[in-house]
């Protein structure tokens, strides 16, 4: 039964935010009292499946989707949230490349549908995101919202809303005499959701909430995990009977519904049983939950290296940190709170419920938005966040000739900001200056993400070479950015605006239904546009790159953060040579065995000392991927690499799509 007492009045709509996962989705809002609830969807879950489905004429979404689509997987589409904000990727479905705007647009329909059915018409919203999603994603993000029929209030980054609603727990509820005497607090968010991962570090005082640092990885969540385990019960299956059951598409996407469920099971137990079935034959594995932790160890060191980054560009040590908030459902893994009480030596804050604190944290910002007109119990805060990227403007270098990247307000500012740089005309008589907008913290322009320009046109002729151009660079709290480039000697000057609230040029979602859902009965005009490659394939290429410049990193002198990523780098070496040493002295005494309990005593120590050299072979890689990668985001390419770096250029091209 509704409990009408907590219900808004049917003339105003409550505040209501959207956690929009890659895996699932949870919708919040305020009650009359101003406290945030979670919103069951139509089937009574609190969790939506971030999964759609084309069928019979109709779209459908959730839990459905994801249980039809071992019927009709080639109608199926999940995980979405990886490609959005990449302009030509498309999915490929039922004959047609949907753009991934579309697939959020109808997932976020489904949920303004159900938020519907308790609180009456809703239309302004808060969605969060990534810390780490750049500009055109969050842009994206908000375009998906437009077509779902909703207006997008702000975007608001995934690991602060968790923070908001934490700080409205432990610090909003009390009174305004007792909040101004708690002390002043430094948070850790470790937000591992099903496909990205964030650390933001934030300092909550009183009533104010500032971000100080983050940083994430767009292309790592529970996903990976679940398909490490994947692979491991296939190639099981295959070694056993000859056969691949990732061949056959119904099989396949029932072998990751059941892993999935295995690794859930992993996090309540030691051990777990999968019973994989393909041409016929049906094979029951048990797995545990050490092999699993064996199996996703490199994929739990990348957070942990993310982690410690964040802390350094925060300029803070673990002691400096008072709580760590746990957010995402693969933070239930446990080998997630043991490597963090490891780092910090803290207990990690389960306080809030890890699935819902995201979208309780966003329906707090809404109402915080709309507390003017709302008329609602809202409790004030002050929200200060950062940037996730570098924004800077293409100059060109005065000896080299060369386009160069100038960096105006660095990543992890705090917002709002403005900066202003000053340039030189490059040549005499210039007639226009033009200004690009850049964002990324690469030195080379063109392995950043352009934004946009503005332009000085009409100059004065004879305009002496060297003449000054100041550029002012504007980043408001809402994350509209300004750009304005003035000639102060002639007095013009031209102004530009990057908004994420322009709409893109998508078709509304009845076209994309009508489309789709006759697409299997021949109906709609296919798209000849060809799907980009699959994007895990391009970051695996990407990651060999890297660990190649990595491999010739480790000869050169580095210093700073740098030179720690190297030494990083020879332990890891180091103990990859220790390991196969190791095994190779193991593997040598196996002829020494003159009983059968010797025999078997040894053949575990070799087992064991293979699985040591396959770990330490996993870590030095990733050791020098991170070397790699970190030498060329500054600008440093190593001896003997040049040749590869324009490949590292592509690579990263075709993931902005």
């Amino acid at each position: 039964m509704t409990n009408n007492a907590s219900m808004p009045s049917a003339r105003e709509q409550p505040p209501v935010g959207i956690d929009l996962g890659t895996t699932y989705s949870v919708v919040a809002y305020l009650d009359g009292s101003g406290r945030p609830a979670t919103l069951v969807n139509s089937a009574g879950d609190l969790l939506t499946p971030s999964a759609v489905l084309f069928e019979d004429g109709e779209v459908v979404v959730g839990k459905e989707a994801v249980r039809a689509s071992l019927i009709a997987p080639e109608a199926f589409a999940d995980c979405f949230k990886r490609d959005i904000g990449r302009a030509s990727f498309r999915r490929p479905l039922l004959d047609q490349q949907v753009p991934p705007e579309v697939l959020d647009g109808f997932m976020l329909q489904r949920l303004k549908e159900d938020a519907q059915r308790r609180l009456g018409p809703i239309r302004k919203v808060v969605i969060t995101v990534p810390a780490f999603f750049d500009e055109t994603r969050r842009k994206a993000t908000q375009d998906a919202g437009r077509l779902a029929g909703l207006e997008v209030l702000d975007i608001i980054n995934e690991p602060t809303a968790a923070a908001v609603a934490f700080g409205y727990y432990r610090r909003l509820l009390e009174p305004q005499a007792e909040r101004a005497m708690l002390p002043p607090e430094r948070a850790l968010v470790y937000d591992l959701g099903g496909g990205t991962f964030d650390v933001t570090i934030l300092e909550m005082v009183d009533d104010t909430f500032r971000a100080l640092a983050t940083d994430g990885d767009v292309q790592l969540g529970g996903k990976d995990f679940d398909e490490r385990l994947v692979h491991h019960l296939a190639e099981r299956f295959l070694a056993e009977h000859g056969a691949d059951p990732r061949s056959a598409a119904a099989d396949a996407m029932q072998l990751w519904i059941d892993a999935q469920e295995a690794k859930h099971a992993l996090s309540e137990r030691n051990k777990a049983t999968v019973v994989c079935v393909h041409a016929g034959v049906r094979m029951r594995q048990e797995i545990t939950r050490e092999e699993f932790e064996a199996m996703t160890r490199d994929l739990l060191q990348r957070t942990e290296t993310t982690t410690e980054l964040v802390l350094k560009q925060a300029g803070l040590s673990w002691s400096d940190i008072d709580r760590i908030l746990l957010v995402g459902g693969s933070t239930r893994m446990p080998m997630v709170a043991e490597m963090l009480r490891r780092l910090s030596g803290k207990e990690p804050d389960r306080s809030q419920s890890a699935d819902e604190v995201v979208a309780h944290g966003a329906a707090l910002y809404a109402g915080h938005l709309m507390s003017e007109g709302a008329g609602r119990s809202v409790k004030p805060f002050q929200l200060i966040n950062v940037n996730s990227h570098s924004l800077g403007v293409v100059g060109i270098h005065p000896k080299t000739g060369e386009s160069v990247n100038a960096i105006l307000i660095k990543r992890n500012t705090a917002l709002p900001c403005r900066k202003v740089k000053r340039f030189q005309t490059a040549r005499p008589n210039q007639r226009s200056v033009r200004v690009a907008v850049v964002e990324g913290e690469s030195p080379r322009p063109e392995h950043c993400i352009g934004l946009g320009q503005c332009v000085v046109r009409d100059l004065p002729p004879g305009l002496a070479q060297g003449s000054q151009i100041e550029v002012e660079y504007s980043y408001a709290a809402n994350g509209r950015i300004s750009v304005t480039a003035r000639v102060p000697s002639v007095r013009q000057s031209a102004h530009v605006e990057i908004q994420r609230d322009r709409p893109r040029s998508l078709e509304d979602l009845e076209t994309w239904r009508e489309r789709l859902c006759g697409a299997g009965l021949g109906h709609g005009a296919p798209d000849v546009e060809a799907a980009e490659p699959d994007v895990d394939s391009l970051v695996k290429k990407l990651d060999e790159v890297y660990v190649a410049a990595g491999q010739q990193a480790l000869k050169m002198s580095l210093e700073g953060d740098l030179g720690v990523l190297q030494q990083s780098a020879v332990a890891a070496a180091q103990e990859l040579q220790r390991a196969t040493s190791a095994l190779k002295q193991a593997e040598a005494g196996r002829g020494d065995a003159v009983s059968r309990q010797e025999a078997v005593r040894s053949a575990s120590e070799i087992a064991q000392a293979r699985l040591a050299m396959k770990h330490a072979q996993t870590g030095c890689r990733f050791a020098q991927l991170v070397l790699g990668r970190e030498c060329l985001s500054a600008g440093l390419v190593p001896t003997g690499f040049q040749g590869r770096a324009e490949e590292v250029r592509r690579l990263q091209q075709r993931l902005k799509g």
